[in-house]
């Protein structure tokens, strides 16, 4: 990986989607519930285009009905060391840095995309408050 990237996380933008954002997200979740209710809301069609993990080791989503032909993958509660893992294997496939939480505790949590829907994935996290993730590379 190289160890001159910087990753600046998804920003929670105050305003109007505030009261959105708060609505439409999951509620906070144990390890033992995220798995069940990721399965049932995959199962809908849903996935998750944010998620968070708190100091008390909970998560919670924000879920969205992506377009048909996009392409995800959602890793949540992961070291830093591991996000990089992750984010050298979805450059790889040019796969686009969508949404990052990063809490107190330095727990990772990321949702990539394929990058013909990056945009229309963007459009929907701003219209929820919520600015996507960067990559800079030194």
């Amino acid at each position: 990986m190289n160890t001159s990237t910087t990753y600046i996380a998804s920003k929670v933008l105050a305003g109007e989607a505030e009261l959105v954002r708060q609505h439409s997200f999951t509620r906070w979740m144990s390890r033992d519930l995220m798995q069940a209710a990721g399965d049932f809301c995959r199962n809908l069609g849903l996935v998750p285009i944010y998620c968070e993990c708190s100091s008390d080791h909970l998560t919670r989503y924000l879920f969205w009905r992506p377009p048909q032909g996009a392409v995800f993958e959602v890793r949540s509660g992961r070291t830093k060391e591991k996000f990089e893992e992750f984010d050298g294997v979805n450059r790889e496939k040019t796969w686009r840095l969508l949404s990052l939480h990063i809490n107190e505790s330095d727990v990772y949590s990321a949702v990539w995309i394929s990058p013909d829907h990056f945009e229309t994935a963007k459009a929907f996290l701003l219209a929820h408050g919520i600015a996507t993730a960067e990559r800079r590379d030194a």
